[in-house]
């Protein structure tokens, strides 16, 4: 080593620091030279220590002034001006020491550790700037000084440019003791690869993880980009009620500038105290908030009716703040209420119109077929009494006005059968199939004798329905399955049931005519006849008050048919509970 040098010393360590640094003392006074160590207490402490065990008395080597040792913190607080070294106050402090132990003109070692003070704690250019004082010292002061700086506190991406500058400020760069401990130069050589190799690497994921970064940001870029110009109001909300951010539609909405809105309590623009409140509490509890509705105050008084979606970020169990989506719902709030108005009115009519029917329903009843009955009666009466006397064009004319009678009676009796069935609240009960069934064909004469050509697969099961809308559906359906019979063909009719995942499907099955795959979307129609009357006559009302009654009683109702094959008419209808 020369008499001028300003080596450093890297360490993982501080008992080989000091092992280093004591040796360097050591050898110094062996030499008859002076020290001068800057250091820690701890470090000062260490290094008597460890100088009484290589035989030197370090108190007497200080009374000959050929050892000065001073604290560092101390030293430097006494040359340092707004975070840097002064470099007057500098050259005032350690070349006045230096001036001392320099009288006797012996040769000077120095060791200092404030440079790695000053690095410790984050001022990495105040400690290149120190280490360029003590080389403009050395310009004046001949002596060796050894810096120090550990290892560990360059680890980082960050730390490598400063690590540059430190070395760049010395004579002389000595590795840390994994380095320096290595037997011989061949593990040398070997470690020197294996840090390249680790250089590199480093290099490389340094790399990756800038293009990660530049990535990243901008995806946060595009994503604050994104939530800015939403067109649904966003912002955020913390624990206190406070509001941290909001996009322009938010602001819109509220016709607020940032100042107006952002920093403010969300409760001063909503206008129900307790609504708000209530979202607040609910968000506390870790609820999440899902078209909750509430009404907001805009800058300029007006109310604006809105549907909040909100949820908590936590951060573990710490409350951050509330993600909040505003939608405006006041035009569909304004159109729901016209809305409501409309059918308010509508329905108003619906049931004036449902008055007139229902008094036409009872005119017809009444009214209506008094005078029908009185043309059948005095038409039968006229061809009882003076059938044999009249002419035959007058006996003809009389039968024409009792059939026409006749039908318009049946006609008006199912226009009154449909509409009762359609209107009106009827309570649905469990009902038993098979009596019902009974006594339809028992008492009804028009089924009654032809029971002979009904087979019923037994038992029929219990639904819930209404009995006599129950009765009309039978009725109709099997004096339907009897009409529609080729001449000459015997009625063959089977009433089925079956069970399909909690409901009944009823079936009546027949061997008529059957119905072209053509006229099956007229079948359920009111006044869908697809036959002329001469050959089956009817009114076409009948089906229609079975699907009428049906839909009444919550079931379905279906057919399949064609031409030649028969028939087969079904409803469905639900399961009691107590039944299932």
């Amino acid at each position: 080593m020369g008499r001028t040098e300003h080596f450093v010393q890297f360490y993982d360590s501080d008992s080989f620091l000091m092992d280093s640094v004591s040796g360097f003392v050591a050898a110094g006074l062996r030499l008859r030279e002076s020290a001068i160590v800057i250091a820690t207490p701890e470090h000062r402490q260490e290094l008597d220590r460890l100088l009484r065990l290589q035989g030197f008395d370090p108190d007497q080597e200080r009374a000959a002034n050929r050892l000065l040792t001073l604290d560092a913190a101390e030293t430097l607080a006494k040359f340092m001006e707004g975070g840097k070294p002064d470099p007057r106050l500098f050259k005032q402090v350690i070349g006045g020491g230096f001036a001392r132990v320099g009288d006797q003109g012996l040769a000077i070692r120095a060791f200092g550790e404030m440079v790695a003070i000053l690095f410790q704690e984050g001022n990495s250019d105040g400690a290149i700037r120190l280490e360029e004082l003590w080389n403009d010292l050395a310009q004046e002061h001949a002596f060796a000084l050894f810096c120090a700086y550990p290892m560990g506190g360059f680890a980082g991406e960050t730390h490598g440019h400063p690590f540059t500058h430190i070395c760049k400020a010395h004579s002389r760069v000595i590795p840390s003791e994994s380095y320096t401990g290595s037997a011989s130069n061949d593990d040398r050589l070997r470690t020197i690869s294996m840090l390249q190799q680790k250089a590199a690497a480093l290099e490389a994921e340094i790399a990756r993880r800038k293009r990660t970064e530049a990535q990243l940001a901008r995806q946060k870029s595009e994503l604050a980009d994104f939530l800015e110009t939403a067109s649904e109001g966003i912002h955020q909300v913390a624990p206190d009620g406070k509001i941290l951010w909001a996009n322009k539609a938010e602001l819109e909405l509220l016709g607020c500038s940032a100042e107006e809105y952002i920093g403010h309590d969300i409760r001063e623009f909503h206008a129900d105290p307790s609504v708000i409140a209530d979202i607040l509490a609910r968000l506390a509890r870790g609820q999440n908030l899902h078209d909750s509705e509430s009404r907001l105050r805009r800058k300029d008084g007006t109310l604006r009716d809105v549907s909040i979606n909100s949820s908590v970020c936590w951060e573990g169990e710490q409350f951050r703040y509330t993600r909040c989506f505003t939608r405006d719902i006041t035009e569909h709030k304004r159109a729901a209420q016209i809305l409501e108005e409309k059918v308010a009115e509508r329905t108003a009519q619906l049931r004036e119109t449902l008055s007139e029917l229902e008094a036409f329903s009872y005119s017809v009843s009444h009214d209506m077929r008094s005078p029908l009955r009185a043309m059948q009666g005095y038409a039968r009466a006229i061809l009882k009494d003076h059938g044999p006397t009249l002419a035959p064009d007058a006996v003809h004319g009389l039968e024409r006005i009792q059939r026409a009678a006749n039908r318009l009676d049946l006609l008006v009796r199912d226009v009154l059968a449909y509409s009762k069935v359609a209107k009106g609240h009827i309570a649905l009960t469990a009902v038993e199939l098979s009596p019902l069934l009974d006594d339809l064909l028992a008492n009804c004469p028009d089924l009654h004798s032809r029971i002979s050509c009904i087979s019923i697969a037994e038992p029929l099961p219990v639904v819930l329905g209404h009995e006599a809308y129950l009765a009309q559906c039978f009725t109709n359906l099997i004096e339907n399955a009897l009409k529609f019979i080729q001449p000459g063909v015997t009625p063959c009719i089977r009433v089925g049931s079956e069970q399909l995942d909690g409901k009944v499907r009823i079936s009546i099955k027949d061997n008529g005519i059957g119905i072209a795959g053509e006229h099956h979307h007229r079948i359920f129609q009111i006044f869908g006849r697809i036959h002329p009357d001469k050959l089956f006559p009817g009114t076409g009302i009948g089906l229609a008050v079975v699907k009428k009654a049906v839909e009444r009683m919550g079931g379905e109702t279906g057919f399949e048919s064609a031409p030649g094959i028969g028939s087969t008419f079904w409803f469905t209808l639900r399961i009691p509970d107590a039944c299932q």
